[in-house]
């Protein structure tokens, strides 16, 4: 689901991302150096999601709150608030994500909370470095560390990025280990375009296996795809839509279709 920790490390690598094409039109020479995020407006977002699962699983649900803050210079916030329903069982978490650029790349660094949790980790933490490459190409390198009720994962990350004009390529591939024991190896494609206007539609497919709550007190290893269509769509120059549909396989436990809706408001 977009909403989950894995899919927040991909929306911080596409908003950091380092392509000079991307940057606004009005920046003055000494902001090339960093990317156009860091000098947006600001923006909140509250939204939804919903799944529904086969095998007999009740559907999940969930709804969000984003604050995205860019401090020029001195960095970036991104910071969440979610509240899921899986399992018939409740958990609310807090995330938060800083970036700072330098002439190089930019530095993150992010970690999230639980309140008394049933599916989602209790805690973890993390960094990344979204770097630059000859060519105009980028590269992704972070790892994360997660403890959940009933084990810890540990994941590595390296992707590679490349812009053609309007549109974005994105290649990543995740290292994961289970309670300190090989996991496996999870691929994810992306494709972005950036018509004009802000607007923004991307599709990606993920492959592998990573270690996931099958159900509350199930941690474990599993075979995993997930198609997902999503975008970004500016009504006025305040006010977005964000949409995105996915289909996902975890397994032979259950399949998951779902989708989720979002209000962007920029100030």
């Amino acid at each position: 689901m977009p909403k989950s920790s894995n899919a927040i490390r991909t929306i911080i690598a596409a908003l950091i991302s380092l392509d000079v094409c991307a940057q606004a039109e009005n920046q003055t020479y000494e902001q090339l150096d960093r990317p156009a995020i860091f000098d947006s407006k600001p923006y909140a977002e509250i939204g939804s999601s919903y799944e529904g699962l086969t095998n007999g699983y009740a559907p999940w649900q969930s709804q969000y709150l984003d604050l995205m803050l860019p401090l020029k210079q001195n960095g970036l916030v991104y910071i969440q608030l979610l509240n899921a329903e899986r399992f018939s069982q409740v958990d609310q978490s807090a995330y938060l994500n800083y970036a700072y650029p330098f002439t190089y790349g930019v530095i993150n660094v992010e970690g999230s909370i639980t309140h008394n949790p049933q599916f989602l980790a209790q805690n973890f933490y993390g960094a990344g470095w979204n770097g630059k490459l000859p060519y105009q190409f980028n590269y992704l390198i972070s790892g994360r560390e997660s403890s959940y009720l009933d084990g810890r994962t540990s994941n590595q990350n390296l992707g590679f990025d490349k812009y053609f004009d309007q549109f974005r390529l994105a290649y990543a591939a995740i290292y994961s280990t289970l309670n300190s024991q090989k996991s496996g190896w999870l691929s994810k494609y992306q494709a972005q375009w950036f018509p004009k206007n802000n607007h923004r539609i991307g599709l990606s497919y993920s492959t592998g296996h990573e270690p996931t709550v099958v159900n509350v007190g199930n941690l474990t290893t599993v075979d995993t795809q997930q198609y997902q269509i999503d975008g970004l769509y500016w009504l006025t120059k305040e006010v977005g839509l964000t949409v995105a549909a996915w289909h996902a396989k975890q397994g032979n436990y259950y399949q998951r279709n779902g989708g989720q809706i979002g209000l962007r408001l920029a100030f």
